[in-house]
């Protein structure tokens, strides 16, 4: 697990200021523009965890956004302006501590989940906050862990010589 350092600090409260920007900014609903986002170019360079890249602009980035996709006023339904910070926050936080992709996160904690939990956690640490999401999925900080399925398959190895030894 990484330390969430300066560098860190600054691309979540950048990828908070874009989602909760988005609200004003795009004519379409929340869930499309998450789902822009999800498949964005912008966010594979959020994704690359270094500050320097990036203008740190949120209205420059939700215009990349823009450009790649074009404009839409699909759905009508757009979430609490707070709400969207905590949520894209949170993702960069765990993306950043957790050394994984975005999409990764977004598909095991749901943007809608974090929306019903926001009241209730956003008060909470970062850590904390992290520790029930992993709960509430039942599974284990492991989860994150690149090489967890290999370091499993090789565990069941080791145990399996030692229970069945060859003669």
């Amino acid at each position: 697990m990484r330390e969430f350092d300066a560098n860190g600090l600054r691309l979540a409260e950048f990828q908070g200021r874009l989602f909760e920007k988005s609200a004003d900014v795009f004519d379409c609903s929340t869930k499309v523009f998450l789902r822009r986002f999800f498949y964005s170019d912008l966010l594979k360079a959020i994704d690359k965890n270094d500050s320097v890249l990036l203008s740190l602009d949120p209205l420059e980035g939700l215009g990349e956004i823009e450009s790649q996709f074009g404009k839409s006023d699909y759905g009508k339904t757009k979430w609490n302006p707070n709400v969207l910070f905590w949520i894209g926050y949170l993702y960069r936080y765990i993306s950043y501590t957790r050394e994984t992709e975005t999409k990764f996160i977004m598909r095991l904690f749901p943007p809608d989940k974090l929306k019903d939990v926001y009241y209730a956690y956003h008060t909470q640490s970062n850590e904390w906050v992290v520790e029930n999401l992993l709960s509430l999925a039942k599974v284990h900080e492991s989860v994150f862990d690149k090489n967890f399925r290999l370091k499993e398959a090789i565990g069941r190895i080791d145990s399996s010589k030692r229970t069945n030894p060859r003669p």
